[in-house]
């Protein structure tokens, strides 16, 4: 087996293979190659251009290597990246895929062109094994072997994922009661602005903080949510009861950013809960937020930011909206995402008697 590895002591990627006068015609065809009696390997300088020149050339012989000890920026999977632009994936999805992929490549020590069904197989089945990863993750990797492999590089593999029982848990629903006091335990107007909007639209917090005052439509009580997850756009009610501290916060946000910068710098800020600079409000800070509130608001249920969203499908659900309006609301793709909300929501299930409740006393 021929194997590249990064020697500690000089630094050099160190090749090492059984004795082969092809293969040493070609070691020696690359530039910078020296050649180490003692361990009988050639070494090469940690040289973009060189290293990648290595795993090219020794490609078709299956060469080994650890992945995490190539830099990204040497380009391995230049291919992925530049077809996940032309398709104007979500950084979410880019780092997800390609988190799947350099897991793979380290699990089997392979070059991408050498991947085979078999080591997919393997690497699956070693993550739901030993690691017990979650469907949605497999799922995930699912997509990113699909794409990369098939789409991409086109080796078309007959690839085959293990089964795996599907998760039937369900969210933890905030009653309307423990909402409010959420909502209560915050005195800052713009952190509390900030849950009011997320629930009452059901936002993703990635939404939420993505949102510029121009999406906010005062007049038609509406939301615009641009590219949302899966880079659709939707609109999205906007609480009537929420539209006057809507309007001081407004006044608020103009007056504290006045504060801070010139009125034509102020005016080429957009977003409605702004950050540091010019940014919007970092999605880790709109997490401690809510996390702050839940605490404070002794909410013992395990919530998260999403948890608002759960609430406002829910909470629509139990006022008798139509499941398909809900579904519009949310930007869900299909209606069995949303289905979920008619297993908790409270109403539905007040309104089932139980059979015993129809056998007569005697």
């Amino acid at each position: 087996m021929i194997k590249l590895k990064l020697s500690a002591l000089d630094k050099r990627f160190h090749l090492h293979f059984p004795y082969s006068e092809p293969l040493v015609k070609l070691v020696k065809s690359i530039p910078q190659g020296l050649y180490h009696p003692d361990t009988k390997t050639w070494s090469f300088p940690n040289e973009k251009n060189t290293i990648r020149r290595v795993l090219v050339d020794f490609a078709e012989y299956d060469i080994r290597f650890n992945f995490k000890e190539i830099p990204k920026h040497y380009g391995l999977l230049e291919d992925f990246f530049r077809a996940a632009r032309e398709r104007n994936f979500s950084l979410c999805t880019t780092k997800t895929y390609y988190s799947h992929i350099s897991l793979l490549l380290t699990f089997t020590g392979k070059l991408p062109i050498n991947i085979r069904s078999k080591d997919i197989e393997n690497f699956l089945d070693y993550q739901v094994k030993e690691k017990s990863v979650k469907v949605a993750t497999l799922r995930s990797a699912r997509q990113a072997f699909l794409f990369y492999f098939k789409v991409v590089r086109k080796q078309i593999l007959p690839l085959k994922f293990p089964k795996v029982k599907t998760d039937q848990q369900l969210p933890e629903v905030l009653s309307v009661e423990e909402t409010r006091a959420i909502f209560n335990a915050l005195p800052n107007l713009k952190h509390k602005m900030l849950l009011l909007l997320s629930y009452s639209a059901g936002l993703r917090v990635g939404e939420v903080i993505h949102l510029k005052t121009k999406d906010i439509d005062l007049t038609r009580n509406m939301i615009r949510v641009t590219q949302g997850k899966g880079k659709k756009d939707r609109y999205t009610v906007l609480a009537s009861s929420l539209i006057e501290e809507l309007k001081e916060y407004l006044k608020v946000r103009e007056y504290n950013l006045l504060l801070k910068y010139s009125y034509n710098e102020v005016k080429s800020i957009e977003w409605l809960f702004p950050g540091m600079g010019t940014k919007p409000l970092h999605i880790r800070t709109a997490e401690t937020i809510f996390n702050q509130a839940a605490a404070k608001a002794k909410i013992t249920k395990k919530v998260t930011f999403h948890s608002l969203r759960h609430a406002f499908a829910t909470h629509l659900l139990e006022l008798g909206t139509d499941l398909r309006m809900i579904q519009t609301l949310l930007g869900h793709a299909s209606v069995r995402t949303t289905q979920i909300y008619t297993k908790v929501a409270r109403s539905r299930l007040e309104n089932i008697k139980s059979p015993l409740d129809q056998i007569p006393k005697k």
